[in-house]
């Protein structure tokens, strides 16, 4: 396995607010091979707050654990009302142009996939079909008892 640093990158000094130079980053993908790792971060100019910071549900809420989902119908219940109610702001995010850089890099072969921690779809509303979602996804459900898997919005 090939292993390559992090990219890490300052823009040069007089660039315009709000461009960039890709030069960095096509020399890091250049090479193929790449797997993306994304979390709440690329999310955030899509509207959906960043879990641990301003806004994020963790400043508001304890993280529910599979221990305390799995265990009690009280606490599904708590989880599914504030979770109706997050809905709202996912189901109004679109991809941007992180996600959208992301999908057209793995178009042109560059990435070997991307991982998310992510829960929104946005990697592949985007257009992504390498994703892993670490978390799983907002717009799947499953059964506790079958373990069968529904689409979401099938269960509204």
């Amino acid at each position: 396995m090939r292993v390559r640093p992090t990219l890490s990158w300052t823009p040069p000094e007089g660039l315009p607010p709000g461009t960039t130079d890709l030069e960095p980053v096509v020399e890091a993908l250049d090479g193929g091979g790449v797997l993306v790792l994304s979390g709440a971060g690329i999310s955030t100019e899509s509207g959906i707050p960043d879990y641990r910071g301003e806004g994020g549900s963790l400043s508001r809420h304890t993280p529910m654990t599979y221990q305390d989902f799995t265990g009690s119908a009280q606490a599904r219940r708590r989880y599914w009302a504030r979770s109706h109610l997050g809905r709202r702001t996912f189901g109004r995010a679109r991809p941007n142009a992180g996600h959208r850089a992301v999908a057209a890099f793995e178009r042109h072969g560059l990435l070997a996939g991307v991982i998310t921690q992510n829960v929104d779809g946005l990697h592949q509303a985007a257009g992504s079909e390498g994703v892993v979602e670490l978390h799983g996804g907002l717009d799947r459900v499953v059964c506790l008892s079958c373990r069968a898997s529904s689409p979401r919005r099938d269960l509204a």
